[in-house]
């Protein structure tokens, strides 16, 4: 252990090294964040490379696994990880016995398979070894006031969207599927029956995440999911009456969703993949801050979360679309946009609408986003942001994200009737 908290040690004093350089380009600072993340995840063995092993028998290669020993230290017996990406049952899990987990989710292949040592059961909750795997726990709210007497509970609609677009997502699992799986506790009841009525609070909560939001997540968080769960607070609104629809770590576990009057399943589910792409490491520009991006055809981006994303390539939204980027967008210098070739590469767009389609337009096509990338003109860059996400915000509960975690503010609610 004490070699992987050196090498973490080493990869803070780059990021730190790194800094002027990072405040000058966000890809590079965004490369340093993920590889301090990566020494993060070595160190509390999330991923364990041959490099790491304690003990390897190379006096006997052709020996079978050992039923005694279990080398990547995640409670499964190497004899039992069989690296089929197969689970047949408890004494073959397909897993890797090299790799204590082995879908990369950030929850161990022994805590998904056999349920936690603290007495958590992820397997009945629905986790696999071998899919990655997402939970959510949500608790919600009921207000009385500006639309009338509300409860900010998810509705069914809303979660299915999150699972749908999850679940369609461009990554390949170990068991062969593809796919995000995403668990939710909404207080169906069964093993989803930590999801509840928050009461004792105003649903107009005073802060976002502080000492009001940790209270509320201690009365009404089991802490045996420390460590497994994003914890979702449904709020009427947050700061004492902000119009922003939510807040969120940056790599992190905790979330506040606050859509007021404005709940549709449309918003309601956009808005819980948004704060849940924060999560897991997003930004409103993908790697970077930089808002409202045209070529950037995202939840994560303002100028999609609510209207859905871009599936015409015509820059604008196109209703009941729910994804992350997938990276498949061209660059746009706005110092010589050529309007020919749009966001796509090959459909026009007439970026300031006079009429021709020019090859070399200057043009500020986020103007209204002065301060992070708006107000000049810059070179707008798409993100892949599904083969970017990292699983480790639920490492948050050991307290080593803080180098690499932000936290934001999102964009106001639409209006209700929208």
């Amino acid at each position: 252990m004490s070699k992987k908290i050196g090498f973490g040690f080493m990869v803070w004093a780059t990021v730190a090294a790194s800094a002027a350089v990072a405040a000058e380009d966000p890809k590079i600072a965004y490369a340093l964040r993920r590889a301090e993340l990566a020494a993060i995840e070595a160190a509390l063995s999330m991923k364990t490379g041959a490099e790491d092993r304690i003990f390897v028998h190379d006096f006997d290669a052709g020996a079978p696994p050992s039923c005694a020993s279990d080398r990547d230290a995640d409670r499964l017996a190497d004899c039992v990880e069989t690296a089929t990406g197969r689970y047949v049952g408890a004494n073959d899990t397909g897993t890797n016995p090299d790799a204590a987990d082995t879908d990369g989710d950030g929850l161990l292949d022994g805590d998904e398979t056999l349920g936690t040592t603290a007495g958590l059961d992820l397997p009945t909750l629905g986790t696999s070894a071998l899919r990655r795997d997402v939970l959510l726990e949500y608790d919600w709210f009921e207000h009385s006031g500006e639309c009338g007497t509300v409860s900010h509970r998810p509705s069914a609609g809303a979660i299915a969207r999150v699972t749908q677009m999850f679940a369609q997502a461009p990554v390949t699992n170990p068991d062969g599927s593809t796919g995000v799986n995403v668990i939710h506790d909404f207080g169906q009841g069964g093993a989803a029956s930590g999801g509840n009525l928050v009461t004792g609070y105003s649903a107009v909560i005073q802060g976002a995440l502080d000492t009001q939001y940790y209270a509320i997540k201690r009365d009404h968080f089991d802490p045996k999911r420390l460590g497994y769960f994003h914890y979702v607070v449904m709020a009427h609104r947050y700061n004492g009456g902000s119009n922003s629809s939510g807040y969120a770590e940056i790599v992190g576990d905790d979330m506040i969703v606050t859509l007021h009057c404005s709940r549709s399943d449309v918003n309601v589910g956009n808005t819980i993949a948004h704060e849940l792409g924060h999560n897991l490491g997003l930004d409103h520009g993908g790697f970077e801050p930089c808002n409202d991006k045209p070529n950037y055809s995202s939840l994560m981006n303002y100028r999609y979360q609510f209207a859905g994303v871009d599936a015409n390539c015509v820059a604008a939204g196109a209703a009941n679309t729910a994804d992350f980027s997938r990276g498949d967008r061209v660059s746009l210098d706005e110092s010589q946009l050529a309007e020919p070739r749009g966001v796509c590469g090959s459909q026009p767009i007439d970026w300031n609408r006079n009429g021709m389609l020019e090859s070399a337009l200057a043009h500020d096509l986020n103007a209204a986003q002065n301060g992070s990338c708006g107000g000049t003109l810059t070179r707008l860059e798409d993100f892949n942001d599904w083969t970017n996400l990292t699983y480790a915000g639920v490492l948050d509960t050991y307290g080593l994200l803080k180098n690499v975690q932000r936290e934001t503010a999102c964009a106001g609610a639409p209006p209700a009737t929208k």
